[in-house]
């Protein structure tokens, strides 16, 4: 039987059992292609070789009623081909070869992906930290992060700004009377509410005594650690009264009224 490469046209002879054992596909002894033996299998050689052979030999006058037989047609596998004198030879797929990359070669290419995973991560952790401090603000308003942001920044030193608004601080009530347990001091009661769309620090709180004419006989200021219990950084929260306790000496007669500010 005859097959033919499908890429040079070269016609080859196979047997049966060539092509089972290469599942029909050979590659060609001429171009080194693998091709598919079966779709060009044929079991006669092509005619054109034949014809070739009989160019040589002398005219034979045919009887004047005898017809010349007609050349039979070369099959289409075979057409414009040529019978190679190479075998064509089982297609075996050629074996990856394996890279072993020499010891210092290999240490060089894994400590280069090593500081390349490196770098990033760094760039990584300095995108992260730069987002954080320029939201450092907005963090230390929020309840969750306030503290921990407050002292991130005293560790490293950087500065929050939070919004304050004390004009939108009002105080609701307020209430002078003696301590009831200790001898000349008052005690005032305050309930004040922040009124400002965001949430604000506490103020400083200055309480002044004044006399008829208006002077003032005696004055306080008060920061948020003296009138809240407790206190640790955190901020007054928007539409929530706060009711406030303050203690303070007795200025005594010449005080007729007394007034608050907010700092």
């Amino acid at each position: 039987m005859y097959t033919q490469c499908n890429h040079c046209k070269a016609i080859f002879r196979v047997t049966m059992k060539e092509l089972t054992a290469a599942q029909g596909l050979l590659r060609c002894g001429e171009c080194d292609t693998i091709f598919d033996a079966m779709k060009t299998l044929s079991t006669t050689l092509p005619e054109e070789r034949r014809f070739a052979q009989m160019g040589n030999v002398a005219a034979v006058e045919l009887p004047e009623n005898s017809a010349a037989p007609a050349p039979t047609p070369l099959p289409p596998a075979f057409q414009n081909g040529f019978f190679s004198k190479k075998e064509a030879k089982p297609a075996t797929t050629k074996p990856e070869k394996q890279v072993t990359l020499p010891f210092k070669k290999a240490h060089k290419f894994f400590s280069s992906r090593a500081f390349l995973s490196i770098g990033i991560a760094a760039l990584v952790l300095l995108l992260l930290l730069q987002v954080l401090y320029s939201s450092r603000n907005w963090l230390a308003q929020q309840p969750m992060t306030a503290n921990f942001t407050r002292q991130a920044c005293q560790a490293v030193g950087c500065e929050i700004r939070l919004p304050r608004d004390v004009s939108k601080i009002n105080l609701l009530s307020r209430n002078v009377y003696s301590h009831p347990n200790t001898p000349g001091i008052l005690t005032i009661s305050v309930s004040i509410q922040n009124e400002a769309v965001f949430t604000q620090p506490y103020p400083l709180i200055e309480i002044s005594f004044l006399d008829k004419e208006n002077n003032v006989v005696a004055l306080r200021r008060f920061t948020p650690e003296e009138y809240i219990k407790d206190f640790n950084g955190e901020l007054m929260q928007t539409g929530i009264p706060d009711e406030l306790v303050l203690n303070i000496s007795d200025p005594g007669q010449e005080a007729v009224r007394f007034q608050f500010r907010f700092m």
